[in-house]
């Protein structure tokens, strides 16, 4: 079953380091921080760069959640955190399934290609298709598109709420326009 502890911000990659040396394996069976990629613009070039998907959040995936919680309360930065069982979640199986859906085995969630419907370069009221990536057949959680920035915002289940993140498109075209695949 997957678990999700809440760690300072930016401290998730130090978190994740430390559970990892000082939980046994048997206990811990996977440590990881959901990442997401997507193209970002750099003194006017675009370049794909990967970024923490659930800022906060490391994940851990165990069989024994009551030994892995005795566990943690053992690597420094989460001995306070960890005073309230509030910092550490189980995920519901729906909301794994979807998260584990999203990512490849690296839990990297890739970039969703794209075409539009051309429509004098506005965003609202274009119809956009998903060709490939981990959006496709995900369209009915699209809730905004922001094609300037080559990003979607999609509302998903997490931690029992309703959560909005922003994950990475490429356009490959416009309907009615060829398009090479």
């Amino acid at each position: 079953m997957w678990y999700v502890i809440q760690v300072s911000g930016g401290q998730e990659e130090g978190t994740a380091r430390l559970m990892q040396r000082r939980i046994s394996r048997e206990i811990l069976k996977e440590c990881f921080i959901p990442r997401k990629e997507r193209n970002k613009k750099f003194k006017g070039i675009w370049r794909q760069v990967e970024e923490i998907l659930f800022p906060g959040y490391v994940f851990a995936v165990t069989e024994e959640p009551g030994e892995l919680f005795h566990q943690l309360k053992s690597v420094d930065r989460l001995t306070k955190l960890l005073r309230e069982e509030a910092c550490f979640y189980p995920l519901s199986p729906e909301e794994e399934r979807m998260i584990r859906g999203m990512g490849d085995k690296r839990h990297v969630t890739r970039i969703s290609r794209i075409i539009v419907s051309p429509d004098a370069g506005r965003d609202v009221g274009r119809e956009v298709m998903i060709l490939d990536g981990p959006l496709k057949n995900q369209e009915g959680r699209i809730v905004r598109y922001n094609l300037h920035k080559r990003e979607v915002t999609v509302r998903m289940p997490f931690m029992g709420n309703e959560v909005e993140l922003r994950l990475g498109i490429e356009m490959v075209g416009e309907r009615g326009r060829q398009v090479e695949l």
